[in-house]
């Protein structure tokens, strides 16, 4: 699983090449973070709290290569950044390891095309033939093109989380958590 590299056709016509984070990434994947942050009010921080170093991203990728029980995939569309997804275990606990928790972002002007569709099937059947039985994951329950996504791919709402999130306005918002047995 670590030497992936692969091309698809996305449903627009152009191209999209999904590949491993390498080391070299660690500086874009961070201005990511704080892009994505600042685009919608669907991720957990706000873009001043991406406070991790280079140094410690590097690191946090090497581990993630390294981990059989890990995969971290980045994507681009005509060459161009467009978001990432991972999977990771939920636990090392002897009862918990059957389960991984999925993240994925993409930036916004990269929504629509299929590059989530895409990423997230890759990553579904990497943390199958990790050996995973059941992948989880939360989403802000306003966030309707993701939701209709993961449900496209399988998830069911389990339950939900109220007010998850509370803005600097004031207003808050609800997660959903969701499950797909793989």
């Amino acid at each position: 699983m670590n030497d992936r590299e692969k091309m698809v056709l996305l449903k627009n016509g152009r191209t999209y090449l999904l590949r491993l984070a390498e080391e070299g990434d660690a500086e874009m994947l961070l201005d990511y973070l704080k892009a994505t942050s600042a685009e919608t009010p669907y991720m957990i921080r706000e873009p001043e709290e991406v406070r991790t170093s280079v140094e410690e991203e590097v690191e946090f990728i090497r581990r993630n290569r390294e981990d059989p029980r890990a995969l971290h995939l980045l994507a681009f569309v005509d060459g161009v950044f467009a978001g990432s997804c991972s999977f990771a275990p939920k636990s090392e606990r002897v009862r918990m390891r059957h389960r991984c928790n999925v993240g994925i972002s993409l930036y916004r002007e990269s929504w629509g095309m299929g590059v989530g569709t895409a990423l997230m099937s890759e990553i579904l059947a990497g943390a199958r033939s990790a050996g995973y039985e059941q992948a989880e994951l939360d989403v802000v329950s306003t966030n309707a093109p993701a939701v209709g996504l993961y449900q496209k791919l399988g998830f069911e709402v389990t339950g939900t989380i109220p007010r998850a999130f509370k803005y600097r306005d004031g207003s808050y918002a609800d997660f959903l958590f969701m499950v797909k047995k793989l």
